[in-house]
């Protein structure tokens, strides 16, 4: 590679995910004489909370690295690199939009012709909008904000015999990562 040309990565490998609510309820089972309980889509339920599980959600990861001239990897831009590491992007960037990016930070070395090999790593995941968990609807999130699930205690009239079973309540939406400038980043821009 000469200076001012680029390579790209990419892996859709995808990321783990802790969920105690399901996308959807298919089916519950119970004996001829009565009738399962309704969680509502909660996972896993016990008597003292709220197992969930794993699973595979969409993460998009890619890396660029760009040879760039000594004279503009200065400290002052290292910081930069620095500073925005663990940052989602505050607009629209690469073809994405606001909040689906998070920067994992660069790595550079110099290289005998004096300009600088740097890779810079990013992930990304869907914004989400109209989610539903159990009775709640209308429920949008970032792609690096954490939704979770309240659950608490109510008594299922339906089943047989009733019985006291916990329920979604409340979904909340949680900003984990602060936002940055990808500008800042001044030559990675993914091609679209």
């Amino acid at each position: 590679m000469e200076e001012g040309e680029s390579s790209y990565s990419f892996d859709t490998g995808g990321g783990s995910q802790h969920i105690t609510q399901a996308k959807a309820h298919v089916a519950s089972f119970a004996p001829p004489d009565k009738t399962a309980a309704d969680y509502k889509g909660a996972i896993g339920v016990t008597p003292d909370g709220i197992e969930g599980v794993d699973v595979t959600v969409p993460v998009y990861r890619f890396s660029e690295t760009h040879l760039i001239a000594d004279s503009r990897v200065t400290n002052e831009y290292k910081g930069k690199l620095f500073r925005l590491t663990g940052k989602t992007n505050n607009g629209g960037w690469g073809g994405f939009a606001e909040g689906e990016v998070l920067f994992l930070g660069a790595s550079g070395s110099k290289r005998g012709r004096g300009d600088w090999e740097i890779t810079f790593n990013f992930a990304a995941s869907p914004n989400a909008t109209g989610l539903s968990v159990g009775d709640i609807s209308g429920i949008d999130k970032k792609g690096w904000e954490y939704l979770w699930v309240e659950y608490a205690e109510e008594v299922d009239e339906t089943a047989n015999p009733k019985r006291l079973v916990k329920r979604p309540v409340a979904v909340h939406v949680e900003r984990v990562y602060d936002a940055g400038d990808f500008a800042d980043l001044e030559p990675p821009t993914p091609p679209e």
